[in-house]
């Protein structure tokens, strides 16, 4: 009876409750990172022998057992050999004989998937080389992207140049021809005309430009693509792949354990070092983990200031009456509106609204071509729409470490003849800076892992170009994005090939809990150093 009055069974129920958060926590966290290293980790490649006669190379993913005995599931590539199937299913009774050859080689290609088969020789020069030698292999492949880099890489860059001076040709005859339609004298229509008459002649002079470059482009790798690497298939095919195709290429078999350890890493930061390809069923995430970065910095600077302004506005300054109690219990509220009822808010609001309006400004001629740059949805207004949704966790978070300081110090402070303002800048708002810093690291881990709302207001399944870049005025805004959240429901309900997407979805979980992980860790860091700094004895 004694035990029921202290509260100790009380006690033991929220550890155990505790515990048991942390242990699914750790579950989640541990079948997320074993399956992303075993994604990355070098295969076993095996040479099947069935009892038909046939044979392959495969990788064996899994085995199960149905109504018709066990079968395993084997990644067997080479999908243009297989009606376009990366994976097989094989019934293990039909299996004659497993072989775990050295020479097995994976080749990661750019287009159409992995490639398994056993080196076989070189095409150089229109003169085929057979050979079974790796090391030839290697340098061949290596001599092509050298050249690549040399002669492709160059000529693609002036492409890219030309292509967007004619862009910035094409949208300033827009203009020209906007202004004529509007000239309201004989002299600007006559201006707006002759202007329009200089754009056409430099417009094509970029043209011609840009035909002639491609033209030396295609001729640069029309030659490089003539090198071929040939393969022998498991069953006993050949195929030849052009050298410029192949991303990269190891033995895994022949590997050792510190080998597979040094593949494991490279393939890891090539996964995130490198753009999707395949239709995010291959490639890297570098463009997803790159926007979410920078979305949630965005989204931090505009949200942050004002949720700390708010948050002191309420506690400091508003008076205790009905607008101020009105005005806190709409930022309870919202803090419990679904995240899709923001990603509505921001389309109409931000999107169509702002970003219409700042469209009919700055880019009438586009607008009435029908053409919308910040009216389209932008990695700006999907920054603000979380700004918002996280804004009443910051605000909340500000309010109650401000009434947590002791009254004993604002008044002390007071007495010493410093002023409000002073005393809120110079005392309670550094003293309660820890306080305020946790708001804003729940409120930047809840952004960073938010999906529904970017969905309306500017992510895309694949953006052309990154939202900061080398070019003027550098962070465009206005552009769209890729995000970790969004990439991860992508590949795992949207792409046309789930299998071999699959290994991604576990390794882009993983790359988005580790990028909320070192956010979090950055701020719980500033947010010790502060309470270091400020903090005092009894608070």
């Amino acid at each position: 009876m004694s035990e029921r009055k202290d509260g100790a069974g009380w006690i033991w129920f929220c550890a155990l409750s505790l515990a048991l958060m942390l242990l699914l926590i750790l579950a989640v966290g541990w079948l997320v990172f074993v399956n992303s290293v075993d994604a990355l980790w070098p295969p076993r490649m095996d040479r099947i022998a069935l009892a038909d006669g046939s044979s392959f190379i495969g990788v064996e993913l899994r085995r199960e057992v149905g109504p018709n005995g066990e079968r395993a599931q084997f990644k067997v590539a080479n999908r243009e050999l297989h009606n376009g199937a990366d994976f097989r299913w094989i019934g293990t009774g039909t299996i004659e004989s497993t072989a775990t050859p050295d020479g097995a080689m994976l080749v990661k290609r750019l287009t159409d998937g992995d490639f398994y088969g056993m080196f076989a020789g070189l095409t150089l020069g229109g003169e085929e080389e057979p050979s079974s030698d790796p090391a030839k292999f290697d340098q061949a492949l290596e001599a092509n992207r050298a050249r690549w880099r040399r002669e492709v890489d160059p000529l693609a860059g002036e492409v890219d140049r030309l292509g967007l001076a004619w862009q910035d040709i094409r949208l300033a005859i827009l203009r020209a021809d906007y202004e004529a339609g509007r000239a309201k004298t004989p002299e600007s229509l006559r201006a707006a005309e002759e202007r329009r008459k200089e754009l056409g002649l430099a417009e094509d002079e970029a043209k011609r430009e840009s035909e002639r470059v491609l033209s030396q482009l295609n001729a640069a790798k029309a030659v490089l693509t003539g090198e071929l690497a040939w393969f022998e298939t498991g069953d006993g095919g050949r195929a030849a792949l052009p050298l410029p195709a192949i991303a990269g290429a190891w033995r895994p078999n022949a590997l050792s354990f510190p080998g597979k350890v040094w593949r494991l890493l490279a393939n890891a930061w090539a996964f995130l070092s490198e753009p999707p390809r395949e239709a995010n069923t291959d490639g890297g995430l570098f463009p997803a983990l790159f926007g979410t970065a920078l979305l949630v910095i965005i989204m931090a600077a505009s949200a942050f200031p004002l949720g700390v302004a708010a948050g002191v506005y309420l506690r400091e300054y508003a008076k205790d009456g009905l607008p101020s109690r009105m005005a806190r219990v709409a930022v309870n509220n919202l803090a419990g509106v679904p995240s899709i009822v923001y990603g509505i808010f921001g389309l109409g609001f931000f999107v169509y609204g702002m970003g219409g309006a700042l469209d009919r400004i700055l880019y009438p001629e586009r607008v009435a071509a029908g053409i919308s740059v910040f009216g389209s949805g932008g990695i700006l207004w999907s920054s603000l729409t979380l700004g918002l949704l996280t804004l009443p966790v910051v605000i909340v978070a500000t309010e109650e470490s401000l009434a947590s300081v002791p009254g004993e110090i604002r008044q002390g402070s007071l007495a010493l003849g410093a002023t409000k303002y002073q005393t809120l800048r110079l005392v309670l708002l550094p003293m309660a800076a820890p306080g305020i810093m946790t708001g804003f690291i729940l409120a930047m881990a809840r952004a960073a892992g938010e999906v529904a709302p970017l969905m309306l207001t500017g992510v895309v399944k694949m953006a052309p170009a990154l939202a900061l870049d080398g070019s003027w005025p550098f962070l465009h805004l206005e552009r769209k994005f890729m995000h970790l959240g969004f990439h991860i429901y992508d590949m795992g309900f949207q792409s046309p090939n789930v299998e071999a997407s699959k290994p991604l979805v576990y390794l882009t979980a993983f790359a988005l809990l580790a990028l909320v992980f070192a956010l979090n860790a950055a701020a719980f860091r500033l947010r010790r150093k502060m309470r270091e700094r400020y903090s005092m004895k009894g608070f």
